[in-house]
């Protein structure tokens, strides 16, 4: 079983195909308000339900986790829309996983037929935590130091989470390593990544 965590002051929009992990700016009729579990949890839930029993949850978090997770690092082509309007696409679209063990565990009863003369049988159930964050970059035109949050492509959406769940198949479950999918969606850049005014460039996690 996938426990799916869902904060409720985390909504997404869905503009164009692409999802914003945070609350619409504008109200528009015709771009539908839609809850973060309808995206990442749901895609979330599909591909981590190899790890049954063992329960996984994903939650969003905006600070770097202790050195005690493991960690991943993505990119994707994203989207930024400023509140003044401006818009740009970026390849470098970082998002950074971390992953851990609880040492909480669950003795959950695994139903055996009768036909085979067995009684139900105690499994043990492991738990982990998988967290995830966005970074933002800076609108040129603005130039007030705000980062703004990215809009996610479903399909992007879906590739770094298949990533990572192959780095923990490897990582815990001793599955055979396999090479991530480094295939992003298309985009023909008209300029280079701007590393000032990207917020993982500033913070050392962008290595770009």
């Amino acid at each position: 079983m996938l426990a799916i965590v869902v904060k409720k002051d985390n909504p997404v929009l869905l503009c164009k195909s692409a999802i914003r992990y945070n609350m619409a700016s504008q109200g528009d009729n015709a771009t539908p308000q839609l809850k973060l579990s309808q995206f990442w949890h749901t895609t979330f839930d599909d591909i981590f339900q190899v790890f049954n029993p063992d329960e996984w949850t994903l939650e969003p978090t905006d600070k770097e986790m202790p050195s005690d997770w493991r960690k991943f690092r993505d990119k994707a082509k994203v989207k930024f829309l400023c509140d003044c309007n401006n818009s740009w696409t970026s390849m470098m679209g970082r998002i950074i996983f971390w992953y851990k063990k609880s040492d909480e565990k669950d003795n959950k009863k695994e139903l055996k037929t009768e036909e085979k003369g067995q009684k139900d049988e105690p499994k043990e159930t492991n738990k982990y935590s998988l967290r995830f964050r966005l970074y933002g970059q800076q609108c040129k035109i603005c130039e007030d130091g705000t980062f703004i949050n990215p809009l996610w492509y479903e399909d992007e959406v879906k590739r770094v989470l298949e990533n990572v769940h192959k780095k923990i198949g490897k990582d815990f479950y001793d599955f055979p390593q396999e090479d991530s999918n480094n295939s992003k969606r298309h985009g023909r850049m008209r300029q280079s990544h701007d590393s000032r005014r990207c917020q993982a460039c500033q913070e050392g996690q962008c290595h770009s």
